[in-house]
């Protein structure tokens, strides 16, 4: 098998400290590196040359060992003009940088600001990298996450071509979708995510502060508008945790404007289930008194909406309460009313607490993980759409390590 080989040599720093000591075995081993690449170029190309020489070209290429100059030839056959070298690498012919920098300037950018994920990524690599190269690539790598959703949305809901799922059929799939605003130019743009989870585990079972991590979870989020989303969010989830193969499917929202209608129209739960949480939170915000806003949920717990209706009017007439936030909050209450005590029965059913929640409480938590930590920090008020949404296909992707891995293959190691 053939080999490359390469002699390293580290100057002794005058003052050998741990530090001055790494830091010129990293520079050497990022100099063999280099010239390991070229050599392995030399050994690649002469394989696979075919066809007319034409000329040899010179390529820059940012690499994780810093960046390497090179010629290769450009060949003609009855195919056309090409680089054979770069068909061998798989890279395409104006890339400046490697799958290995492409990769690991996209994680950065998903978790970092740009301007602190390029100096991450400078001093990974031992090269300055500039802030904007770093935006521009990783906007490309998303725009191409996002569209492959998009791709995956049309197969099903276009042309009924179900997304593949190779597991076994889920016995529960959980659900549940918010929404949340960031800052742009032009004004407030929502941000709607997706969550879907399969299983959950209690961790560190023995100890008094044990919590239960949900699992098989998956996410999806842009600023589309609902029925796009909707539908997107149940492709996905079709493909990576089976919801069209579930047993049950469980959804759990606050179910206020679009949230409302996300359900029947695409997700096709067998069950829903209305937040308590934001259900109290918005009676305590009309009753303005926490005596009236406990008896209030009293009364929508025993699905008697008839005695939270008159004590409305009556608190109403006698200028107590708004009486339109009132109807606007019985209006609420009585689209919701068949949900209110869903978790009661399917846990009867067997399903755990943490499959069939009776609050969107890991929902909340995971709109501040997925987008509030890296989208609504302080001084982010220039975001556009599009830019929000190629960084939101990569943030998703992030979360999900074995999405991540299939997606960059070789270049995420």
């Amino acid at each position: 098998m053939p080999e490359l080989t390469v002699t390293v040599r580290v100057p002794l720093p005058k003052q050998p400290t741990l530090a001055a000591l790494e830091r010129a075995i990293f520079k050497s081993l990022q100099s063999a590196g280099r010239q390991l690449l070229l050599q392995a170029f030399v050994s690649v190309e002469g394989a696979v040359l075919e066809g007319a020489k034409q000329r040899r070209r010179r390529r820059y290429l940012l690499t994780r060992f810093g960046q390497i100059r090179f010629l290769r030839w450009q060949t003609r056959t009855e195919a056309g003009y090409g680089y054979p070298l770069d068909r061998a690498l798989q890279i395409s012919s104006g890339d400046p940088c490697s799958p290995w920098v492409r990769s690991t300037a996209a994680w950065l950018a998903q978790a970092h600001p740009y301007r602190q994920a390029a100096r991450l990524l400078s001093k990974m690599i031992g090269q300055s990298v500039d802030h904007r190269r770093v935006w521009d690539w990783t906007q490309t790598s998303g725009k191409a996450v996002k569209d492959r959703y998009e791709m995956l949305r049309r197969s099903l809901f276009q042309d009924g071509e179900a997304p593949s799922f190779a597991g076994p059929s889920p016995k529960i799939v959980s659900t549940s979708a918010d929404g949340t605003f960031i800052h742009s130019r032009a004004g407030p743009i929502e941000v709607k995510l997706g969550l879907w989870w399969t299983g959950a585990h209690l961790q560190r079972p023995s100890s008094a502060k044990a919590r239960w991590l949900l699992q098989g979870k998956g996410f999806y989020a842009s600023t589309q508008d609902a029925d796009t989303f909707g539908q997107t969010f149940y492709a996905l989830a079709a493909e990576r945790a089976g919801i069209a193969k579930a047993k049950d499917v469980f959804f759990v929202s606050d179910g206020a404007g679009w949230l409302g209608d996300l359900p029947s129209d695409w997700i096709a739960p067998t069950a829903v289930q209305l937040d308590h949480f934001h259900g109290k939170l918005r009676i305590s915000e009309v009753a303005k008194d926490p005596e009236r806003a406990a008896r209030w949920w009293a009364w929508v717990a025993e699905s008697n909406l008839g005695a939270l209706g008159r004590s409305i009017n009556s608190l109403a007439s006698q200028g107590r309460i708004d009486l339109e936030d009132g109807r606007k909050l019985l209006g609420y209450l009585a689209r919701g009313q068949g949900a209110i005590n869903t978790y009661v029965r399917m846990q009867e059913a067997g399903h755990s607490p943490q499959m069939a929640p009776r609050g969107s409480g890991a929902m909340e938590h995971n709109v501040d993980l997925v987008v509030a930590r890296r989208f609504k920090r302080q001084g982010m008020r220039s975001w556009t759409r599009e830019g929000a949404d190629n960084l939101l296909a990569l943030r998703v992707l992030a979360m999900d390590p074995k999405g991540w891995r299939d997606w960059w293959g070789e270049a995420a190691d």
